[in-house]
């Protein structure tokens, strides 16, 4: 039985321990300093990157919501916001990927409003509306950066609307007070 000898020589298609082809699929140190590992980022879908069976509906189990991790081995992956466990296919992030993720915000340096209304009066560059669990869009988290300031504009108007609202409210009970008391309006559905 003959052995086959180990090649020690200089090999030129590895540089160190990685092959050429292997460099192109990992993260650079300078995309590595630019991540929020506390970030949310946000994708458009890319199909490529799903199983075949999700390509028809790229939002089904994804939100296309983001945060990082980095695994024992030393790579950077986004794991969707959709699991709170962990995503079943995360991305591995590399250079020829990178861009395509967009940063949001610090998840440390939001609050979540409750209101819909109240979080209409945000400036638009300090609120979002982001899918953060399996609720997806359409049960969507309202958030904005910790620290923001409601428009003056907007809270007037808001309180404006509401003093109408109770205006036409108030007018009409009257009319049915009036109709009750005149005898116009049957009394025993009010």
């Amino acid at each position: 039985m003959q052995l086959r000898r180990r090649r020690f020589a200089y090999d030129r298609k590895r540089v160190g321990n990685y092959k050429k082809e292997d460099l192109k699929l990992m993260l650079s140190q300078e995309n590595i300093d630019k991540l929020h590992m506390n970030g949310l980022y946000r994708c458009e879908p890319v199909l490529s990157w799903l199983p075949s069976y999700k390509r028809n509906n790229p939002y089904w189990c994804k939100n296309w919501t983001f945060k990082v991790r980095q695994s024992r081995s030393g790579k950077y992956y986004m794991y969707d916001t959709y699991w709170a466990t962990g995503d079943e296919y995360p991305i591995e992030l590399t250079d020829e990927n990178f861009d395509k993720f967009e940063y949001l915000f610090d998840l440390e340096d939001i609050w979540y409003i409750n209101n819909y209304e109240d979080w209409l009066e945000y400036q638009d560059e300090d609120r979002w509306r982001v899918a953060l669990d399996s609720g997806g869009i359409s049960y969507a988290k309202y958030v904005v950066r910790r620290g923001a300031k409601k428009i003056k504009e907007r809270v007037i108007d808001r309180m404006q609307r509401n003093i109408d609202y109770l205006k036409q409210d108030l007018a009409h009970k009257e009319r049915v007070l009036e109709g009750i008391i005149s005898g116009d309006i049957d009394y025993s559905y009010w």
